[in-house]
């Protein structure tokens, strides 16, 4: 059986994984990024765990496939060059030429939250189809996109920023200079803000007990947890960040209307208290609503191995 690495590259952790072709995973292991370092340390750990991943997986190092690695920020695929990324201090590093060069196999390279989509697209909620957006709900929110089978990039590799189109223009600020971005009211960081706001509003609220009594134990479970043992407070909370995906949400659907759109990040194990209003939503304000076909949104499969499966079966992407 043929085997590929897949690397999920983040700020505090580097997570690798071997797969099969189809996206099976067979081992992971992860180790420490260990910032601030050099890029060519973090190369020389990604290396020593591809080395560490195909020894487990009882699989010499030169019988894998390719080497797949999810990096952040912006990537060009073409050239292997991930052009910036804030968290790891990466500026033009050519990350899939470095580690070619220690590992003596192709590397392919891209955003990581494309890695993720792909992951999905072929081994999880997309599997059979030819067209997928996936959304990420995390501390912002991020996504995907396959279309024809492939990846959407962009002209300058920055296609599928979907936190940052703007549904308030007047509405909060955000990092990236704009006002509204749909990742201000539809982020993890967003509801855990939405929600401590209803805890200094309502102090008698279960809010405060299922944060343990501090605004700083505040997590994105809080508010459904709350509302599930009858707070008001908290299905307030709740019914107002749910509200403020199904907005984002159903612009998405207009613009791409995909086979499937699916949601991923720790929302989405929420279910259908997120999953069922979004598609409510979406079918009485959707564009297409009048359409025999409509999109499929589901919450993602893979959880957290979405990024190690899509960055290891980057090499089956049609070129």
């Amino acid at each position: 059986m043929e085997y590929c690495i897949g690397i999920d590259l983040g700020g505090t952790n580097i997570a690798g994984g071997v797969a099969t072709l189809d996206g099976r995973l067979v081992h992971t292991q992860s180790v420490k990024t260990g910032m601030p370092c050099t890029p060519d340390e973090i190369a020389d750990r990604i290396a020593a765990l591809c080395r560490s991943l195909a020894q487990a997986a009882q699989t010499p190092l030169e019988q894998m496939a390719w080497i797949g690695v999810g990096a952040p920020g912006s990537v060009d695929k073409d050239t292997g060059v991930v052009e910036y990324a804030n968290n790891l201090e990466f500026y033009n590093v050519p990350l899939g030429a470095m580690l070619r060069t220690r590992l003596g196999l192709p590397v392919y390279v891209d955003n990581d939250a494309n890695a993720a989509a792909w992951g999905e697209y072929r081994a999880g909620v997309g599997r059979g189809c030819s067209s997928m957006v996936m959304v990420t709900l995390g501390t912002g929110v991020g996504g995907g996109i396959i279309e024809d089978s492939r990846i959407v990039t962009g002209c300058n590799w920055a296609a599928g920023e979907l936190g940052h189109f703007v549904i308030d223009m007047n509405g909060e600020p955000c990092n990236c200079g704009l006002r509204g971005c749909f990742e201000q009211y539809g982020s993890v960081t967003a509801l855990i803000a939405q929600t401590r706001a209803a805890m200094r509003a309502a102090p008698d609220s279960l809010l405060w007990e299922q944060a343990g009594g501090s605004e700083q134990l505040v997590n994105g479970r809080t508010a459904f947890d709350a509302m599930r043992r009858g707070d008001a407070s908290a299905k307030a909370v709740v019914d107002g960040y749910v509200h403020y995906l199904c907005v984002g949400i159903t612009s998405i659907v207009n613009i791409f209307q995909p086979e499937v759109l699916c949601v991923g990040g720790g929302i989405s194990r929420e279910g259908e208290a997120v999953m069922a209003p979004v598609r409510a939503y979406v079918g009485k304000y959707g564009y297409a609503r009048g359409s025999a076909k409509q999109p499929r949104i589901v919450a993602a499969s893979l959880a957290g191995d979405a990024g190690i499966i899509g960055a290891a079966l980057l090499g089956t992407e049609k070129k």
